[in-house]
């Protein structure tokens, strides 16, 4: 829900729009039932806030309302490793003392919790990979 939230107030943060209303190309519109996007998973986003389309789109402008109200969060700003820790100042530091910490721009979190979502993304694809590689033509 944060991640709707945030991807969605991105326009209105940057000051390129005043209102989600003015932003035809975001997902709010098919969120609100005014354009259509097949490729949108609206039913997903909308199930997240409600068991029917009116009460979660009632519930999805409210909460997305709250994260105007908030303006920029400094949690969810900056990346991976150099966020979780406190800043660049922090992580030299903490080289400095011959601490290594995982990080990955992709992931928001400390230095376990990225090492554990990386562990779980090799173990889900390894399966998968080995699909690929026996139905390679030279295999066979």
């Amino acid at each position: 829900m944060e991640l709707v939230r945030y991807i969605h107030l991105n326009p209105i943060r940057a000051g390129i729009v005043e209102s989600l209303k003015d932003c035809p190309w975001s997902g709010h519109g098919a969120l609100m039932g005014q354009v259509e996007r097949k490729w949108q998973d609206t039913d997903y986003v909308l199930g997240c806030f409600g068991k029917g389309r009116k009460e979660a789109r009632r519930a999805y402008v409210s909460f997305v309302s709250k994260g105007i109200k908030e303006g920029r969060r400094p949690d969810l700003t900056g990346g991976g490793l150099v966020r979780s820790v406190g800043g660049w100042a922090a992580l030299k530091g903490l080289r400095k003392e011959g601490l290594r910490i995982k990080g990955d721009e992709r992931i928001l979190g400390g230095g376990r919790f990225v090492e554990q979502v990386l562990k779980q993304a090799e173990e889900n694809s390894k399966p998968a990979l080995g699909r690929r590689a026996r139905d390679l033509p030279w295999r066979r």
